[in-house]
């Protein structure tokens, strides 16, 4: 084993650190002759009105903006008892879609797998409780329904 002295860790500090330096400047520069001329890109694309968006992210947008509203929050809470009998809540969370005007949520059966309380949100501060209908643990697919009125649901088609 051997024994570095102050003077010896303090040079190997200092190595390393213009070591560490020195790659940093090369690596600069290296990636700044690398990038494109910004303006030779946008020249070679004149068909595009607005550069920032393609028009695929334009179709995303607007499906978004479209869909958006029909996706619900979904927190679940499940209740046990510990080895004390002390009751200890869990709770978990996840998505789901309105399927139809009656509030049907179409959501994953993992995200409503033994909860005892399920609470919906449509984006707002209101929160619905809701009830399982069905699942199937297999496909990990279940259907829940809330009681909220017909104008705040949007379906997902």
């Amino acid at each position: 084993m051997y024994k570095l002295t102050a003077r010896q860790i303090l040079g190997i500090a200092l190595l390393s650190a213009l070591f560490a330096a020195g790659s940093v400047v090369v690596l600069n520069r290296l990636t700044h002759h690398l990038e494109p001329n910004s303006s030779a890109f946008t020249e070679a694309m004149p068909n595009i009105t607005d550069p920032s968006l393609a028009t695929d992210e334009q179709n995303n947008v607007e499906v978004y903006k479209a869909i958006s509203p029909g996706v619900v929050s979904i927190k679940s809470t499940s209740y046990r008892q510990d080895f004390f009998g002390q009751v200890e809540e869990g709770q978990g969370s996840g998505s789901g879609s309105v399927i139809d005007n009656q509030g049907h949520i179409l959501t994953n059966y993992h995200v409503i797998e033994g909860a005892q309380k399920l609470a919906v949100s449509l984006g707002g501060d209101k929160t619905y409780p809701a009830t399982v209908v069905g699942g199937d643990p297999d496909t990990d697919l279940a259907v829940i329904k809330i009681e909220a009125p017909a104008a705040q649901l949007t379906v997902v088609p």
